[in-house]
């Protein structure tokens, strides 16, 4: 039986979902929690079919299938044992050009896909407000074919398989570059990103397990179950069944820390507030998760279980401009219905890259292990268009959403964590809880401190395409 890509709370374990997850790669449906990853950048040399080859070889050896990554969590769960590598191929169109395959044959949701980020960038249409690609580093600049992941809980694992697999490359393809990426941790164990807050709380659920976790930790008054169709659409290149890919969007941001943590002390004192706060209303959380918009101080932890229109609806405790709000509305979006909002999400699995500093000297001086930190953005999504573009172009990089559009004169500024140059500034509740919703705000432009390095469209393939390629 075929599996419906409108189907929601998948329990793995049911027949019906087995095909399908042996014929998916990891990391799409959940993350593979793996510690250290590598991401090699490759733009094939050889002729298509000897690339072909190389292709089905390391599909058959090393990418990694949904049911694989599956059974491991549970062996792990249940006995403690933990999982090997976890390997992850993806194409982008250029990619299936040079293997001569037609990109064209993935539809109206491969429209973004086949132009790539760089042209979208300055579409009419999609208008990212990114950089120019002449600005963007070295190996991002010219034609990426695709992107091998390599993931493991062992730095030297990883490390002699990224060897490996480079030297196996050489026959084939140019290793553009490779970007390293490690997970960081706070205290409680939760996931961060290198401004210090929690990462990746709040994400579409498809796995029935993970979804009664969030039923028991009291998740009610918002719904983090997705259906299938929102990260994995049909793999145009296989005609066996049950057979899914996803779009996949990998872009390099570069994080000042430095000058972040300065942007949010003098936040703090133009609001007369602590810098706890002052942060929390850039990100829309404080930095162990709590959100901004439950209460002005820290101690809940990453808590998922909130909505804007019942508890904020003007704005007065996570402004409009503050990421997590910008980036999801959570029903309380002015223009759509709940359904179509939610037809809007990503599926992230970013990592961080480079060393972050851990002293206050180091912090302030901008000391890095390699001079530069950030996030290795990496978002699924079954329509880039609909999904990722959407995202940046009318919601966290149009200044004039929410508000201009309802109140003519009165815009609401950039997002003002991950808002692209140029920039607009914000309006800044000046009372947690109280401030007006046209008065009493104080008007400054935050940010500028995540910045585009390079970045390209992906699809990562069903194994039943790579394996018989």
């Amino acid at each position: 039986m075929a599996v419906d890509l409108r189907d929601t709370y998948i329990d793995p374990a049911r027949s019906e979902y087995r095909k399908m997850l042996e014929n998916l790669q990891s990391n799409i449906l959940k993350p593979h929690g793996r510690k250290e990853s590598d991401h090699l950048l490759v733009r094939f040399a050889a002729g298509p079919e000897t690339v072909r080859a190389w292709i089905r070889e390391f599909a058959r050896r090393e990418v990694t299938s949904a049911r694989k990554q599956l059974d491991e969590t549970g062996n792990y769960h249940d006995h403690g044992t933990r999982g090997g590598l976890v390997g992850g191929f993806a194409l982008s169109a250029a990619g299936y050009g040079a293997l001569g395959l037609l990109p064209e044959d993935f539809g109206g949701s491969g429209q973004s896909f086949r132009e790539g980020m760089k042209r979208r960038a300055f579409s009419v249409i999609a208008r990212n407000r990114d950089p120019p690609s002449n600005e963007w580093e070295g190996p991002y600049q010219g034609d990426i074919h695709a992107l091998v992941s390599l993931s493991h809980d062992s730095a030297d694992e990883l490390a002699a398989k990224t060897r490996e697999v480079s030297e196996g490359l050489r026959a084939i393809a140019e290793v553009l570059t490779i970007e390293r990426g490690t997970v960081l941790r706070n205290a409680r164990g939760d996931p961060i990103e290198h401004f210090g807050y929690v990462d990746s709380r709040s994400q579409p659920l498809f796995l029935q397990a993970d979804l009664d976790a969030e039923k028991e930790a009291g998740v009610d008054a918002w719904d983090p179950s997705a259906p299938l169709a929102l990260v994995l659409v049909d793999d145009p290149f296989t005609s066996e069944e049950d057979s899914f890919g996803s779009f996949l969007v990998f872009r390099k941001l570069q994080q000042d820390v430095v000058n972040f943590n300065a942007g949010v002390k003098d936040l703090a004192t133009r609001l007369a507030a602590d810098e706890a706060l002052a942060g929390a209303l850039v990100v829309g959380r404080f930095k162990d998760g709590t959100p901004v918009t439950l209460r002005p101080w820290d101690g809940l932890g990453p808590v998922n279980n909130f909505e804007y229109r019942a508890h904020d609806g003007v704005g007065n405790r996570c402004p409009f401009h503050a990421h997590i709000r910008k980036a999801n509305q959570r029903g309380a979006n002015p223009f759509l219905n709940s359904e179509e909002e939610r037809s809007h999400r990503i599926v992230r699995r970013g990592v961080p890259y480079g060393v972050r500093p851990t002293t206050s000297s180091s912090v302030s001086a901008g000391a890095t292990a390699n001079g530069e930190v950030g996030l290795l953005f990496q978002a699924f999504q079954g329509d880039i268009a609909r999904q990722f573009e959407f995202i940046q172009r009318t919601w966290v990089d149009n200044p004039n959403f929410p508000e201009l559009l309802l109140f003519p004169g009165l815009n609401t500024g950039d997002d003002a964590l991950i808002g692209q140059h140029p920039r607009a500034a914000q309006k800044w509740p000046r009372t947690w809880g109280r401030s007006g919703r046209f008065l009493d705000r104080l008007r400054f432009n935050f940010g500028d401190y995540v910045r585009l390095r390079g970045g390209e469209y992906f699809f990562a393939p069903s194994l039943s395409f790579l394996k018989n390629l």
